[in-house]
């Protein structure tokens, strides 16, 4: 007799809200791109550091584009169930990603719904132009802005950290920046989840979730079923440059993510 392990995940992905910002509008993302780094179960934990008894059920770094068809079948695909232990109870489940993501808006984009300047934001190519400096060196402490007239491309955005600073410009004049901008990363769907200081550069970021339901290992394996939505995955705002000049400001949103494991 098979049988049935009951736990669905809602996770809302290995994931997080990157902004909290009341002005935001959602809108579909048609590439949604995340970077997996490993993926751990834990026998329970009290934090994001924390992962009593972890056993590493994927690791290696493999993309997805979880606005794509097949993602939930890549996303199921990486790593293996071997490694687990037959009678060993799991609680939590503590995911490693990368805090750079690739997302691209439709074509028609997303209206702020603030200004006739962002009344279509679309995300565009990354350039070190958009950057006081460059995109590499400031990629985690600048966050630039645009005008909504550039063309349409795929755009990297990356997880700040606290302290970061704000461009109000396309070439993040220094006379209109903003700085000690705060980020904190929140737990509305993670147990727990990893800050980023000021002087953070480490490319990772972990989250810890704790299962709907403790999932214990027997002989059958488990057969892991994951769906992604994105119709509500890019956010945007608008930027005034103080000069009542708007700018398009967009990122990667909490996509929906359900996990199902049996």
């Amino acid at each position: 007799m098979k049988k049935f392990f009951a736990f669905i995940v809602l996770v809302k992905l290995f994931l997080v809200l990157f902004i909290s910002n009341s002005y935001a509008v959602k809108g579909p993302a048609e590439v949604y791109k995340v970077t997996m780094q490993k993926v751990e179960l834990c026998e329970s934990s009290t934090g994001v550091a924390n992962c009593v008894g972890a056993v590493v059920v994927g690791s290696g770094e493999k993309t997805i584009d979880i606005a794509a068809v097949s993602a939930g079948a890549a996303a199921a695909a990486y790593g293996s169930a071997a490694t687990l232990t037959l009678g060993t109870t799991y609680t939590h489940i503590r995911v490693t990603i990368a805090r750079k993501f690739q997302i691209r808006s439709s074509s028609t984009g997303i209206d702020t719904g603030e200004h006739a300047d962002t009344s279509s934001c679309v995300t565009i190519a990354t350039t070190d132009g958009m950057y006081a400096n460059d995109e590499a060196s400031q990629k985690y402490t600048v966050k630039p802005v645009w005008a909504e007239s550039g063309t349409l491309a795929t755009m990297n955005t990356y997880m700040p950290n606290d302290n970061y600073t704000l461009c109000r410009s396309a070439n993040c004049a220094s006379a209109t920046r903003v700085a000690d901008q705060d980020q904190t990363y929140g737990t509305l769907y993670a147990a727990a989840q990893e800050q980023h200081a000021e002087g953070d550069f480490t490319d990772e970021h972990q989250l810890t979730y704790k299962l709907t339901n403790p999932f214990t290992v027997a002989m059958q394996p488990p057969t892991i079923d994951i769906g992604f939505g994105t119709q509500e995955g890019l956010g945007a705002y608008h930027v005034n440059d103080g000069s009542d000049n708007m700018f398009c400001n967009m990122w990667a949103e909490e996509p929906v993510v359900t996990i199902k494991i049996y």
